[in-house]
């Protein structure tokens, strides 16, 4: 029996190696500093039941005779029952049998040698809760996945890598029948285009000079000769000079103003740059438009149709009159957004601010429909922001606007009607 305050000295079951305890109580956890075997201290052997496995050992190795014979087999746990420790009360002393059979050294064994009597330790059972099944579950499934995922990408990466390269396919050539489809704006230059890129700007201040002296000239010329000499192709225009400037008129013609209109408008067609000018007379006080033409001489001269049909307001009288007739008559004129027709027209023309004065005053819209090979011609040919020159065949145009309206029948020089 152990004393307080004293070691005891134990033997494990499980590795069979002995150590030291303070562990004075029966029931108290005992642990094995060897293998970490953790049982109440009843189940550890002592010193003084390794004792007695010795001495039972010793005897019968003695008794073993010379001779080896076949000698029965008894069960271990019968024959090495160590005695229990005096401290347990209540325990009845081991009885040792008195003729103990012969045994051979191969059935003993250490475990069963070593473990004291009483009944055996109850087995501990390990139980796994439903939470830990869960969250294994999940992460093999997750690392599953990853694994996959992996796998796809360095598959993607390697095909990538190791492409083969794209051998174009030779194949005999074809003939494609072009396209037929509509010449757009903006797809080739237009001519107007094309002729500034080609001509040089005209010399203004030369064709101010010449403007002057062809005006005074004729304004003060006295015979049809003087008069025909300041006029471009003046044959064509006998009856309209002699009866604007002629000697029976009875009332002359005064030079109120003549100067130059800022700006070189474009002709239309062909986008030849024209300075032009205004001039005010006793009749127009509005003011004509003047432009100059180069005849075959290489002079420049008034070009009459112009400065007659501006000074006389010849479409201003023209669409003043009933009737579906039509006219030509040469304008001035710049693209607009169709603002002074109806809103449900203007899907369908295009329209352009007509000047037929030096100052813009009267006002007129033309309109060409934008479904026509005119319409498109005028498309593409004029720019905004830009003004023209042209001589239009026109009909007069009866819908609600804000504005008198003309429609545009022909444009003189278009390839396109």
């Amino acid at each position: 029996m152990n004393h307080p305050g004293t070691t005891a000295s134990l033997i494990c079951p499980a590795c069979g190696q002995a150590f030291l305890t303070m562990q004075q109580s029966m029931a108290g956890v005992t642990q094995c500093p060897h293998c970490a075997h953790s049982a109440p201290r009843a189940h550890f052997g002592t010193q003084s039941q390794v004792a007695g496995v010795t001495q039972v050992r010793r005897r019968v190795a003695q008794a073993q005779p010379p001779q080896s014979a076949p000698l029965p087999v008894v069960q271990p746990s019968s024959l090495f029952a160590a005695p229990p420790p005096a401290a347990w009360p209540g325990s009845a002393p081991a009885q040792v049998p008195a003729h103990s059979p012969f045994v051979t050294r191969n059935t003993l064994q250490h475990s069963e040698a070593l473990m004291p009597l009483g009944e055996p330790p109850p087995e501990m059972e390990y139980t796994v809760s439903p939470q830990m099944n869960g969250m294994s579950w999940r992460g093999a499934f997750i690392l599953l996945t990853l694994v996959i995922v992996c796998g796809a990408a360095g598959w993607v990466w390697w095909d990538q890598a190791h492409a083969p390269a794209l051998v174009p396919k030779v194949t005999a050539p074809t003939t494609i029948p072009p396209a037929v489809s509509e010449v757009r704006r903006g797809q080739q230059p237009t001519q107007a285009e094309t002729s500034a890129a080609k001509i040089e700007l005209p010399d203004t201040t030369a064709y101010a000079a010449d403007a002057k002296a062809l005006v005074n000239e004729l304004l003060a010329a006295d015979t049809p000769e003087r008069r025909a000499a300041c006029v471009h192709e003046a044959g064509q225009h006998t009856a309209e000079m002699e009866a604007l400037f002629g000697a029976n008129v009875a009332e002359r013609i005064e030079l109120r103003l003549l100067a130059r209109i800022p700006g070189l408008p474009l002709m239309l067609p062909g986008g030849q740059p024209v300075p032009i000018f205004k001039l005010a007379t006793s009749k127009c006080a509005a003011g004509a438009i003047i432009r100059l033409a180069t005849g075959a001489d290489g002079r420049r001269r008034i070009h009459w149709p112009t400065f007659y049909e501006t000074h006389e307001g010849g479409l201003e009288a023209f669409l003043k009159q009933p009737g579906a007739e039509t006219a030509w008559f040469h304008v001035g004129l710049r693209p607009n957004h169709g603002l002074d027709i109806p809103a449900g027209l203007r899907a369908k023309y295009l329209t352009f601010d007509i000047q037929t004065t030096a100052t813009s005053e009267p006002r007129f819209v033309a309109c060409v429909e934008r479904d026509t090979p005119l319409g498109r011609f005028m498309d593409r040919e004029t720019d905004w922001g830009r003004a023209y020159l042209s001589r239009l065949l026109v009909r007069r145009l009866d819908i609600e606007a804000d504005a008198p309206c003309m429609i545009i029948v022909d444009c003189e020089g278009a390839t396109e009607r």
